[in-house]
């Protein structure tokens, strides 16, 4: 059985933190729970995409091991997916609004910002090869 797993890369550059943590928080649990959500509906349909088995895909349902890196700003989201892309890892972008904290009391919204991406479900050995020592969040 393969070693499936998932990484999700996040920009930092519009999150305040420590303030905004529970903001991050919720923007990467969207993020994985799209992808989640997406593959389990389509294992129940059963069109799963030929290269990934079903049995692994399963293991991982049951166990979703995921990794969240981070990257300054939307160009290293932009580098990181076009590697994945370029390494056939299956790339998800997350684009949402976000609201930048201009002053303590004003914040302004940006709709449809590209706030992060996520890599796999797929191969982890594969994923780690395109993220290399890309930090931890």
């Amino acid at each position: 059985m393969a070693n499936i797993g998932q990484t999700i890369i996040i920009r930092t550059d519009i999150f305040t933190l420590p303030d905004d943590v529970g903001l991050l928080a919720a923007q990467v649990a969207h993020i994985h729970a799209v992808i989640y959500y997406q593959y389990m509906n389509d294992l129940l349909e059963m069109t799963l995409p030929n290269s990934f088995d079903k049995d692994d895909f399963r293991a991982w349902f049951h166990n979703p091991y995921i990794f969240v890196k981070q990257v300054p700003n939307a160009e290293g989201l932009n580098h990181f997916a076009k590697l994945a892309r370029d390494s056939d890892v299956p790339v998800t972008e997350w684009n949402d609004t976000v609201y930048v904290r201009l002053s303590p009391t004003m914040k302004q919204a940006f709709p449809d910002t590209l706030v992060g991406i996520s890599l796999g479900p797929c191969d982890a050995d594969k994923i780690r090869t395109v993220v290399g020592d890309l930090p931890l969040l």
